[in-house]
């Protein structure tokens, strides 16, 4: 036998100096000490559309929150700044044009051109010590009962971690948006194995040697060693798993501070962990040690001679008697209770593989907290100490002093989060996995606009002209035409989308224009749905030329539309000749080819054939007046309708004050908002005319049937009249000042229940092509080429405008 003996190593190593020892519950981690851990995810608040009122609420809620923890507790609240997800791949897209492809993929090349696309996540881990029980019992037999006794202390602990976590979390769920760190499932082998993946351990995993992978766990998760799996080498500039580590530590704060001070990181464009720790002391011990400051500050208002001797002179420390009343101040706070004091450790690590870079990544992040009125270094000597103490569920290494209350704690810990959007459609009706309606490199925090809200789809879209909302409508349909049988439906004015129709050979309908589209209304009549709808539309037709609808009337229509269902002859010449009373063929006569309107409404055969994407320009028809648009417009509504069979749809409804100005169309925007999630449809109103918005009536059905709001810039939104209206749908003095000051054409303000966020479209020369060439020049040129080369004018079209670029389909 070989003696091994000689060849093992007994030092300790890197696991030695890591608190973990096993996972005791779902979501619990014990600690090598006997405290116990959980973690979890969360989502602050927008401070940049936050008024400051509003963050000092939120900072207040937190301090109550905080304030209820007390000794044997510690809170390590941790910014994470990752790499940002990339841009979907083309091959989970589903664009069956090549022009939609092409405007995709140069988005996707303009993306990933950019430098710094960092996310910002943040995670709380809370960690507690249960006091040892006392090894007299005799208090025990005579205050409790008898299952009490007989209780093991670990049992006791793990129930009273529980009920403490629980409560900590349904209070933090009020101001933020929380989610526990559990272990998740996954099938395996056919689903003949389950293999168990916990989110703390690959928290506890990103946090030692900065990667993020799933962490399996073992059949028993006890000796939890493995999780450092790599090599530690100490020193001034410590080496972990061969990439370097550098630690910036904030040891000075500024006379004062308020709600997000430090939220300037969440600007930075470069990886890092912030981590900051907060150690708990009983309020007795608090008093304790803030006299013993209060002391030493006191021994130094007078001179030591004064002092000595008994004397009294005229010289007095100022400084010196100004910090004796601030802790003065700070006893009277922590006998209130209403804050808890504690020793607060905040420091910034970062990971690189090159030194050099990363000291300059070090010295960037030390300046930007210096310019917010901090003191901070980079950790030499330190350094292990200080990213040891950054570690979840250290306790022991780099305890920082002075205390400082949780009031304070409240302000300086990170909170704010900036929304980058879902990385994947939120739509449960579409497939998993889904990208992002689009993705657009807004600042070094991208962003990815989804019109979703869970199910929910409708979105309003408002703000003054000129400021791009045609632009914008066009983006969001070629962009919707990534997910798979995707149909859309575009009401436009003025030819903003008729570029893009024609480019993703869509059909271009101009309705009322004498293009040869006519309507035949009346050709569905085999069930009682059509004729139902039928005999509305007619009740309708009847009554915008003057006649009040009787039960006669109603009989009559309902009459003969059942003869007419039984024929093939089904044109509105066919009702008016068939129906009996005169009132009801005076009326429609003006529909018919005797009247004006025939031409549109009067066909024996209807004209109109619909395909995955079509657009309506109904400005000529606006042009007709209102007695000939509704008819029209109610029927195309129908045809739409019958095609949302669940497929991914959207209608988009360009100048929708037309729409919200009558009470026709009101009722049937309040129906759809109401009853098309179902169908797998979003609609999108986008209008000009504010004031139409806020006299339409349903107002407050558009605030809340349409969770997703986008605003365009509005320099008039500070003024009396409109301010009203954005105040009306939710929005604060922040907010209005952002829309006010946003750049037109470029920047757009959004806003869900997910978040907030002003993001620049970033549009490249091919997209605008096609979504921003709305100018009557533009789209006489385009009609010319369309006309001329067919199908290929698209590659004329790029070439007139300069850019050189193949019309090729997208691999």
């Amino acid at each position: 036998m070989v003696s091994l003996k000689q060849f093992r190593q007994t030092g300790p190593g890197f696991s030695d100096l890591l608190p973990y020892a096993g996972l005791v519950d779902d979501g619990v981690l014990l600690l090598k000490d006997g405290s116990l851990m959980a973690g979890w995810y969360f989502a602050g608040p927008d401070s940049e559309s936050a008024t400051d009122i509003e963050r000092n609420e939120i900072s207040r809620q937190i301090n109550a929150i905080l304030a209820r923890l007390g000794s044997g507790w510690m809170i390590q609240v941790e910014a994470l700044r990752i790499p940002a997800t990339a841009y979907a791949k083309a091959n989970q897209s589903h664009f069956p044009d090549p022009i939609s492809a092409m405007i995709d993929d140069e988005r996707r090349t303009r993306f990933e051109a950019a430098d710094g696309h960092f996310d910002s996540q943040h995670a709380i881990i809370l960690t507690y010590r249960e006091p040892e029980r006392r090894k007299s019992g005799l208090a025990r037999y005579i205050y409790s009962d008898a299952p009490s006794r007989t209780e093991r202390f670990a049992d006791t602990a793990l129930a009273n971690f529980k009920t403490a976590i629980r409560e900590f979390e349904q209070y933090m769920a009020n101001v933020v948006s929380i989610r526990q760190m559990v272990t998740q499932e996954a099938s395996e082998r056919g689903g003949t194995r389950t293999a168990r993946y916990d989110e703390l351990l690959q928290f506890i995993r990103f946090c030692l040697v900065g990667e993020s992978h799933p962490v399996r766990l073992p059949d028993v998760p006890m000796y939890l060693d493995f999780l450092v799996s790599a090599e530690f080498h100490h020193g001034l500039t410590p080496v972990i798993d061969n990439r370097h580590l550098a630690v910036v530590a904030i040891d000075g704060f500024p006379a004062e501070s308020w709600p997000g001070i430090l939220n300037v990181l969440d600007t930075m464009p470069l990886s890092y962990r912030w981590s900051s720790r907060f150690m708990f002391l009983d309020p007795v011990e608090a008093r304790q040690k803030l006299e013993r400051t209060r002391k030493k500050w006191l021994q130094k208002v007078r001179p030591f001679m004064d002092q000595l001797f008994q004397t009294r002179s005229n010289s007095i420390d100022q400084d010196a008697a100004l910090m004796v009343a601030e802790t003065e101040d700070a006893i009277a706070e922590a006998n209130s209770q209403l804050v808890a004091y504690g020793y607060y450790t905040p420091v910034i690590v970062l990971f690189g593989d090159d030194a050099q870079q990363l000291r300059t990544k070090a010295e960037a992040i030390r300046r930007l907290v210096q310019s917010e009125g901090f003191a901070a270094r980079i950790e030499t000597l330190n350094a292990t100490e200080a990213f040891l103490g950054s570690l979840p569920g250290n306790w022991y290494a780099n305890i920082r002093e002075p205390l400082i209350n949780t009031r304070s704690l409240a302000d300086l810990i990170p909170l704010n989060t900036v929304w980058a959007g879902s990385s994947v459609c939120p739509c449960p009706f579409y497939p998993e996995g889904s990208p992002p309606l689009m993705q657009v490199a807004s600042g070094s925090t991208p962003f990815r606009l989804n019109l979703h809200s869970g199910d929910v789809g409708h979105t309003l879209i408002f703000g003054p002209t000129g400021s791009g909302k045609s632009t914008l409508l066009a983006l969001i349909a070629a962009q919707f035409r990534r997910y798979q049988a995707a149909q859309l439906f575009a009401f436009d004015k003025g030819g903003s989308m008729l570029p893009l129709t024609l480019a993703v050979g869509g059909d271009h309908y101009d309705v009322g224009a004498g293009e040869g589209l006519t309507f035949c209304p009346l050709s569905s009549l085999d069930d009682a749905g059509d004729r139902a709808w039928a005999a509305e539309w007619l009740e309708t037709l009847i009554a915008l030329q003057g006649v009040k609808i009787t039960p006669d009337h109603r009989n009559a229509i309902s009459r003969q539309l059942g003869l007419m269902a039984q024929t093939e002859r089904r044109s509105l010449s066919d009702f008016v000749s068939g129906v009996q009373l005169r009132e009801i063929k005076d009326a429609l006569l003006h529909y018919t080819v005797d009247g004006p309107m025939g031409h549109l409404l009067d066909a024996e055969q209807d004209g109109l054939t619909l395909s995955s994407f079509q657009t309506f320009e109904i400005e000529a028809l606006m042009n007709l007046g209102e007695r000939n648009l509704v008819p029209v417009l109610l029927y195309l509504f129908r045809r739409i309708e019958k095609r949302l069979t669940g497929a991914p749809s959207l209608i988009i409804l360009d100048e929708a004050w037309l729409m919200l100005g009558h009470p026709v169309f009101r009722d049937k925007i309040r129906e759809w908002l109401k009853v098309l999630r179902k169908a797998n449809c979003a609609v999108v109103l986008a209008t000009q005319s504010i004031s139409d918005a806020e006299r339409s009536g349903i107002i407050d059905v558009l605030k809340e049937s349409c969770p997703t709001k986008i605003c365009l810039p509005n320099g008039a939104a500070r003024e009396p009249g409109t301010r009203e209206f954005y105040e009306h749908i939710g929005f604060n003095d922040r907010q209005i000042e952002i829309v006010a000051s946003a750049m037109p054409k470029r920047e757009y303000y959004v806003v869900s229940p997910d978040g907030r966020r002003l993001f620049d479209m970033a549009l490249g020369p091919v997209t605008l092509s096609f979504v921003g060439a709305s100018g009557k020049d533009d789209l006489g040129r385009v009609t010319a080429l369309h006309q001329q080369f067919g199908d290929d004018w698209p590659t004329h079209w790029l070439s007139e405008r300069g850019i050189k670029h193949a019309l090729q389909p997208s691999s």
